[in-house]
């Protein structure tokens, strides 16, 4: 398991997709894995990271709450989270990730319906 670590400044860079949502709306893993970290992260409000296997990680940030915790199996289509405003921001989004190998990928590919 690989770990991660918050404080300071941002140890992650924003290569994900910022997507609009209602105050408040339930976010859910897209593949079952396991919560890397789930917590506080500078730049991304609260932050959960789901490893899906060997070097597979999705980010789920601007969170306002958190509802699972480093350790945890999910499964896919488990709410882990409410979405909320990113840092000094007015509105609601959600910031998501897919890294592979340690690179960013395109995540849309893993929001299209099946």
């Amino acid at each position: 398991m690989r770990s991660f670590r918050s404080g300071g400044q941002s140890a992650l860079p924003f290569n994900g997709v910022e997507i609009a949502v209602e105050d408040g709306a339930a976010v859910s893993a897209v593949h079952d894995g396991e919560v890397a970290f789930s917590g506080p992260f500078t730049g991304f409000g609260h932050l959960i990271i789901v490893q899906h296997g060997p070097e597979t990680f999705s980010l789920y940030g601007h969170l306002r709450a958190g509802h699972v915790g480093k350790g945890e199996r999910v499964t896919a289509g488990q709410v882990i989270g409410r979405a909320g405003p990113p840092p000094n921001a007015r509105d609601s989004r959600l910031y998501f990730e897919l890294r592979v190998d340690g690179q960013p990928v395109n995540p849309l590919q893993w929001l299209r319906p099946q």
